[in-house]
C-alpha cells in the first residue's frame, strides 16, 4: 500500500484549479437554492412534525420513512425561529459542499494532482450529489458521515499508539450516520470485518483488543439510537420490507445514475474508464477495502430484506450512495491512465489530444445530464421527480405518466412575456409530484410557478400544505386566503387548475374534485380573470399585471 504523501502546499497551480472547481460545484448546488419548492419525500418529516411531539418522533421510523435527528432539529427550529424550506435544507447543503472539498483533499494523499482535480470535477458535476445537497433528506449527511467514519476507523486502527479521541469520533460519526438513515449501518461496521478478521487470523492481540473496545463503544452508540424506534414502533419498519427486489434492469439503470446521464454512450465510456482505474484505486486507496465490503454488505441486506421501491434504479443507487464517489474516483484514474499512455506514445501531441478528448467527454456528460434543464431560470421545481426519477425519458415513469396530461395554451402564451418576469401561485398543489405538473409549466412558460395553498381559504385542511403561522415560515408558497400577503411575496397571478379527466398510461383518472369548491370562492374574492379555458382560470393580483398581459396578448 502506498503511504500518504505530504500535503503539497507549494503547488499554487493546484490550489488555483481546486478553488475554481470548488466554485463551480458550489454554484451548481446553490443555483436557485432558496427558491425551491418542497416536494415528494421532503414532506414525510413535515407530516410527522404536524402529528407528533418529540417524545414520539424518537420512537418510530414512520410508515413513510423520515430521519429522526433531522425531525428533532426541525422541531427546535419550528419552536425557536420558525421552519422554512431553507431551514430544512441547510444541513444537507453544508454536508454536500464539505464532501466536495474534503473527499478530493483526502484522495490527494494517495494520487497525483491531476487525478485529484478530475475527481473533484466529476464530484462537482454529479447530478445525484447536487440533488442530495439541495434536498431536505439526510443522504448528503449520511454520505459525508459514513465515509468520514470509515476514514477515522482506518486512522485509529493503523496508528502506532491508540487514540481515544479518534476512536470516539469514529463512533459518533457512525452512530449519527445510522441514526440519520439506517441503511448506513453496513458501511460503518464493515471496517470491523476488514481489519478484525485478519487480526484474528494473525493472532494480533494488540489490534484485536483495540477493535474490541472500539466495538463496545460503537455498539453502545448504535443501540442507543436504533433501539428506541425499533422497540417503540417495529411495524413502521416491517411494512416497508419484503416488498421488492432489484432485477437486472435495476442494476443497469443504476449505472446511468452513477454517471449522471441519459446516454448509453456516456455510460459505456464511464464504465470503461472505471474498469481501467479500479485496480489502482484498490491498491492505493486505504479505504477501498472497507468501502467495497460495506457496499457489498448493504447489497446483501437489500436482497434479504427487499425494501420498498428498491427495484427503481434511483432508489437502489440511493441505498448504495457511497458507490458514486468511489466509481467517480475509478473513472478519474482511468482517464489519467489513458492520458499518460497517450503522452508516452505521442509526446506533446498526445498530451494535447488527451486534454481535448477529456474536455469533450466532460461536455458530453453535462450535455446528456439533467443539468441543462434543472439550471434553466426560472426553475423552482428542480427537485421534481420528472427530472430525477430516471434520467432516461423512456424509463422515467413520471414522464410516461404525465405526458398525456392536458396543458393549457395559457402556459405557452406566458412565454411571450420577458423570462422570469411573472410569479404564479398555482393551485391545487400536490406534494406528490406525479400529480404536480409545475415542472412542465415552468419549462413552457419561462415563468416561476410555486404552490398556491388553499388551506384556510376554500378547504379547512389540505394534505401536503402547512397551516399559516404555528411556526411554519415557508417562503416558496402563497396563501390564497390573504391577497395582500400574496402581493408582498411577489406573486402576480393566481392560477387555479379546474377538475379534469385525464387518460394516463394507468387509465382514466379524475383530478381536482376535492378542490372543486375553490372555483366559486376564487371568483368571489379575486378580480375578474385575465384568462380562462377548459383547463384553468388565471386571476391577476393587480391591474398593472392585467395591463401587461393584455398588451402582450
Amino acid at each position: 500500500m502506498k503511504m500518504p504523501a505530504k500535503i503539497r502546499l507549494e503547488s499554487p497551480g493546484f490550489y488555483l484549479a481546486f478553488f475554481a472547481v470548488a466554485a463551480l460545484g458550489v454554484y451548481l448546488r446553490l443555483d436557485q437554492f432558496t427558491l425551491q419548492v418542497l416536494l415528494d419525500d421532503e414532506w414525510h418529516v413535515v407530516h410527522q412534525l404536524m402529528a407528533k411531539p418529540p417524545k414520539e418522533l424518537v420512537q418510530t421510523f414512520g410508515r413513510s420513512d423520515f430521519s429522526i435527528p433531522l425531525a428533532l432539529l426541525y422541531w427546535v427550529q419550528l419552536k425557536l425561529v420558525g421552519l422554512s424550506e431553507f431551514g430544512m435544507r441547510w444541513p444537507m447543503m453544508l454536508a454536500g459542499i464539505a464532501a466536495l472539498l474534503l473527499f478530493p483533499l483526502y484522495v490527494r494523499q494517495y494520487f497525483d494532482d491531476r487525478v485529484t482535480l478530475i475527481f473533484m470535477l466529476l464530484l462537482a458535476l454529479s447530478p445525484r450529489l447536487i440533488l442530495y445537497s439541495r434536498t431536505a433528506r439526510p443522504y448528503a449527511l449520511t454520505l459525508l458521515l459514513s465515509i468520514l467514519a470509515v476514514g477515522l476507523f482506518q486512522k485509529f486502527v493503523e496508528a502506532e499508539k491508540p487514540s481515544f479521541k479518534i476512536g470516539l469520533f469514529y463512533s459518533i460519526c457512525a452512530a449519527a450516520s445510522v441514526w440519520l438513515h439506517l441503511i448506513s449501518l453496513p458501511l460503518v461496521v464493515a471496517p470491523f470485518l476488514v481489519y478484525g478478521i485478519p487480526a484474528l487470523i494473525d493472532r494480533n492481540r494488540v489490534r484485536v483488543k483495540r477493535l474490541f473496545w472500539l466495538g463496545l463503544i460503537t455498539a453502545a452508540g448504535l443501540l442507543a439510537v436504533v433501539l428506541p424506534p425499533m422497540l417503540g414502533n417495529p411495524e413502521s419498519l416491517s411494512v416497508r420490507l419484503g416488498v421488492q427486489t432489484p432485477d437486472l434492469q435495476s442494476y443497469y439503470g443504476m449505472l446511468y445514475v452513477w454517471t449522471g446521464t441519459n446516454s448509453l454512450s456516456v455510460v459505456i465510456i464511464g464504465v470503461l474508464f472505471a474498469g481501467i482505474g479500479m485496480g489502482s484505486v484498490w491498491r492505493r486507496l486505504p479505504l477501498s477495502g472497507s468501502l467495497v465490503t460495506g457496499l457489498g454488505l448493504t447489497l446483501v441486506g437489500i436482497l434479504l430484506t427487499e425494501p420498498a421501491w428498491v427495484q427503481n434504479p434511483r432508489t437502489l443507487a440511493r441505498y448504495l450512495l457511497p458507490a458514486i464517489p468511489l466509481f467517480l474516483l475509478c473513472v478519474s484514474l482511468g482517464i489519467s491512465s489513458i492520458s499518460d499512455t497517450m503522452a508516452q506514445n505521442w509526446g506533446t501531441a498526445g498530451q494535447t489530444t488527451s486534454f481535448t478528448l477529456i474536455l469533450f467527454m466532460l461536455l458530453l456528460m453535462v450535455y446528456y445530464s439533467p443539468l441543462p434543464k434543472t439550471l434553466v431560470k426560472p426553475n423552482s421545481n428542480s427537485l421534481h421527480s420528472l427530472y430525477q426519477f430516471d434520467y432516461r425519458e423512456e424509463k422515467n415513469l413520471i414522464y410516461q405518466y404525465q405526458k398525456d396530461f392536458p396543458v393549457s395554451p395559457f402556459w405557452q402564451k406566458l412565454s411571450a412575456m420577458p423570462r422570469d418576469s411573472i410569479k404564479i401561485a398555482a393551485s391545487p398543489f400536490s406534494f406528490e409530484t406525479h400529480h404536480w405538473d409545475a415542472a412542465r409549466w415552468e419549462q413552457i412558460s419561462h415563468q416561476r410557478v410555486m404552490p398556491g395553498y388553499i388551506h384556510g381559504f376554500c378547504v379547512t385542511s389540505w394534505w401536503g400544505e402547512v397551516p399559516r403561522g404555528q411556526g411554519y415560515r415557508f417562503k416558496n408558497v402563497g396563501y390564497l386566503s390573504d391577497q395582500s400577503d400574496l402581493i408582498d411575496r411577489g406573486f402576480d397571478l393566481v392560477v387555479y387548475q379546474k377538475p379534469k379527466e385525464v387518460f394516463t398510461n394507468q387509465g382514466k383518472k379524475v383530478f381536482g374534485m376535492k378542490s372543486a369548491y375553490c372555483d366559486p370562492k376564487l371568483r368571489e374574492n379575486f378580480p375578474l380573470p385575465v384568462y380562462e379555458d377548459e383547463w384553468l382560470v388565471a386571476f391577476p393580483l393587480s391591474e398593472n399585471i392585467r395591463g401587461q398581459i393584455n398588451a402582450e396578448w
